[in-house]
């Protein structure tokens, strides 16, 4: 264990100190010569590791008379103690594992350090965190932030962010599984397992897509005369949903980024679907709208993803709240040009992934005041919250994700 240690130390530091992205990380050290076994370990050890990282360090600097200066050492200490508390390691193996790492990682200095940092914090009977910080794994502006969004939520939000998430999967019509979502239809909740290994994922019966982003096609409604453009489309799975839904409709899947774009055809080809793929700038009207406009739209828009944490547990330390200003400035460019190549009487679906009301439900007011000549169609569903403009379902609300949708409609008057 103490190779798959060592890796998994070095991507939580690379993720915690760095800003690193989680999954590039895994790509980059879990090579092909590691079983299955060993990356299955890594990836747990890791995802526990930063999901509580900064609980995980204020209950070992109880512990200790000062804060190590090096940070790889922080991070073996904060890698133990996730094993002890979230995957059922015993004190005496996290303890010596941690010595082993460390001397691994050419840190033998920290032996008697970490030996004693952790007899110590695994014998503490009160794990009381020190700050909001500590206690909810968080960045500070992140909290408040909810706060101010979400008065009588903001705690239930944090805490089901740092919860395992499920599995669900968005099945065809010709089979039916066990645990159904309660009122979207084709969405199912599935046991956690390599999806890749399974055969009905293979022959392409279902698709793994959370029930939260499942909902945007039933919003849409596609009908076979549609012609219809999934505005930042990648990696298909919206752009799947409406051609299983839509018959005969007509889609153009638009995507910015090439490798991408690539993930589409990927997905189109397994579910045996066909769309028009286009690599172009969304904002860039002239490199990719030939003038025939659309009656339906999707703009899935980037965002802080602020709602999916819990599956990408990294976005805690990579995100700051000046990006979330930057972010609004291409939601906004990006309405924009979904308001240029929509049809009048066309409907657009505005949709994050995101909780955060300056992303959501306040940038459909701003789009709203300077582009008159368009309204809401005003959404209701039992698990989504009504906001000024739009719906926000809540993280964990029926054991989803966190999205927001608003339906507009553009009109002829």
């Amino acid at each position: 264990m103490s190779k798959q240690r060592v890796v998994a130390v070095q991507i939580a530091y690379q993720v915690v100190f760095k800003q690193s992205n989680l999954t590039e990380q895994f790509k980059q050290r879990l090579l092909k010569s590691h079983t299955p076994e060993f990356k299955s370990a890594v990836k747990a050890i890791c995802y526990e590791t930063i999901r509580h990282y900064q609980w995980l360090e204020d209950w070992w600097l109880k512990c200790v008379d000062k804060k190590p200066k090096d940070k790889l050492v922080r991070v073996v200490l904060c890698l133990a103690l996730a094993e002890y508390k979230f995957l059922n390691k015993p004190a005496h193996v996290i303890v010596n594992e941690a010595i082993n790492t460390a001397k691994k990682l050419k840190k033998p200095w920290a032996s008697s350090l970490i030996n004693a940092c952790l007899r110590t914090a695994v014998d503490l009977t009160n794990e009381q965190a020190s700050n909001e910080v500590a206690q909810y794994s968080h960045p500070l502006w992140w909290i408040e932030k909810l706060k101010k969004d979400w008065p009588e939520d903001w705690q239930q939000l944090l805490i089901a962010n740092n919860q395992k998430p499920p599995l669900w999967v968005r099945a065809n019509s010709t089979i039916t599984l066990d645990n159904p979502h309660s009122s979207i239809s084709n969405a199912y909740k599935i046991q956690p397992q390599d999806i890749k290994k399974n055969n009905d994922f293979v022959a392409g019966l279902f698709s793994v897509q959370d029930a939260s982003a499942q909902l945007a096609t039933h919003i849409l409604k596609p009908c076979a005369d549609d012609f219809i453009l999934d505005m930042c489309a990648a990696p298909g799975g919206k752009t799947c949903h409406i051609l299983e839904l839509g018959g005969s409709v007509k889609l153009d899947a638009l995507e910015l980024f090439p490798n991408r774009a690539k993930k589409i055809h990927e997905n189109l080809s397994r579910l045996k679907l066909k769309a028009n793929v286009i690599t172009a700038d969304a904002t860039d009207l002239g490199s990719w709208f030939d003038g025939i406009k659309y009656n339906k739209v999707l703009l899935d828009a980037p965002c802080s993803a602020s709602g999916v944490v819990r599956r990408q547990p990294d976005i805690k330390f990579q995100r700051t709240e000046k990006d979330l200003d930057d972010i609004c400035q291409t939601q906004q460019k990006l309405l924009n040009s979904a308001a240029e190549v929509l049809n009048e009487n066309g409907m657009l679906l505005y949709a994050t992934c995101s909780v955060f009301q300056q992303e959501n439900s306040e940038q459909i007011q701003l789009f709203l005041k300077s582009h008159p000549e368009f309204k809401e169609i005003k959404l209701k569903y039992p698990f989504a919250i009504n906001c000024q403009h739009g719906i926000q379902i809540l993280t964990g609300a029926e054991d989803m994700d966190g999205f927001y949708y608003c339906l507009i409609t553009k009109s002829n008057d």
